[in-house]
């Protein structure tokens, strides 16, 4: 009696990983370190040729000692749902996946695509050395690929990713190409495209206000609002609700900052350590009652037309209701209707 062939495959895969080479990893003391993440740190793995060949490098994202001794199940359980996820996509603008790495104290490795380094990193650099605001036509090329991974995210593979700001967002060479990446906190999307917002985790300053405002159900639209406040760190080089009032074009409608008193009472000023640590409280608490809202670009911003089509979209994106935002879809058609002429060549 013949085999089926459902039962000759899974031979054939036990087979192959019964004779292929396990992924050993070195101790992370020896391998360069790329970046940090809640509970996690991704390391450079640069792989040895084989028969003769080279091969790629890799990222490795592992979980940090710190997490470990700890026994932090959420970060461990986070990389196993990455995994199972990123087995599943296929997609030019999504990280690839490698391999799933066991170690022996039970914690899970993931085995990335290699990319040169994340939009959030390149904006640092930028603010760091005053280099001003991202050049048009990069921004233009994140928002195209990010776009083209959202579409398939939210129409294809039908997830929500649940974490966009630009450190999810990997660049290869010089803005070749984009891809998204951290699927740890992403969450399944029904036939309406919504999901259940208990499950969403995300990062406060890049929520929509509908999480924030802890709606029931959210949808697709809410990695829309966290992709417009994306564009908006390639204008302003920081996260979003991080800039000083002052820096900012809007008034401070409703604010009072003089203090009244009686003729007869004194005023008692606290210590100089207690006031700085009350202005900082302050500061945290209207950083925090701005999240979920769209920041106001930097004073004085001059912006040549080559950026219009970009902050035309920031504003779309980040429109107060879900239903008034641009589906994926819709983003991407505006930016091929839109595109750059080439520049001429020399």
């Amino acid at each position: 009696m013949e085999t089926p062939r459902g039962k000759q495959r899974n031979l054939h895969v036990k087979t192959i990983q019964s004779i292929s080479t396990p992924v050993r990893l070195p101790p992370s003391t020896m391998l360069k370190t790329l970046g940090y993440g809640t509970g996690v740190q991704v390391y450079l793995l640069d792989r040895s040729p084989r028969l003769g060949q080279p091969r790629s490098p890799w990222a490795i994202k592992s979980i940090t000692k710190r997490s470990l001794a700890q026994k932090d199940q959420n970060i461990s359980e986070r990389i196993i749902h990455e995994a199972d996820i990123l087995r599943k996509l296929k997609h030019p603008n999504i990280v690839g996946f490698r391999a799933e790495i066991p170690s022996e104290e039970g914690a899970h490795s993931l085995a990335l695509e290699m990319c040169n380094t994340s939009l959030g990193s390149i904006l640092e650099m930028r603010f760091d050395d005053e280099e001003g605001r991202l050049d048009s036509d990069k921004i233009f090329k994140m928002m195209l690929d990010v776009t083209k991974g959202l579409d398939y995210l939210h129409t294809e593979a039908k997830l929500l990713h649940g974490d966009i700001k630009s450190f999810n967002v990997l660049v290869k060479g010089e803005f070749e190409i984009c891809k998204l990446c951290d699927f740890g906190v992403s969450l399944p999307l029904d036939e309406n495209n919504e999901a259940k917002s208990s499950g969403y985790v995300g990062t406060s300053p890049w929520s929509a206000p509908e999480v924030i405002d802890c709606q029931d159900t959210i949808d697709s639209k809410a990695d829309i609002f966290s992709f417009g406040l994306v564009i908006y760190e390639t204008l302003a080089l920081v996260p979003p609700h991080t800039l000083p009032l002052d820096y900012v074009d809007e008034s401070m409608d409703g604010y009072d900052a003089s203090i009244e008193m009686n003729s007869s009472e004194e005023l008692s000023l606290p210590e100089t350590d207690d006031m700085e640590d009350m202005e900082d409280d302050q500061e945290l608490r209207n950083m925090e009652s701005a999240f979920g809202t769209r920041p106001p670009l930097p004073q004085a911003f001059e912006l040549t037309e080559d950026y219009n089509t970009i902050v035309e979209l920031y504003y779309l994106c980040t429109n107060a209701l879900s239903e008034d935002r641009p589906s994926a879809r819709t983003i991407l058609e505006c930016l091929e209707n839109n595109a750059p002429a080439p520049a001429p060549s020399v």
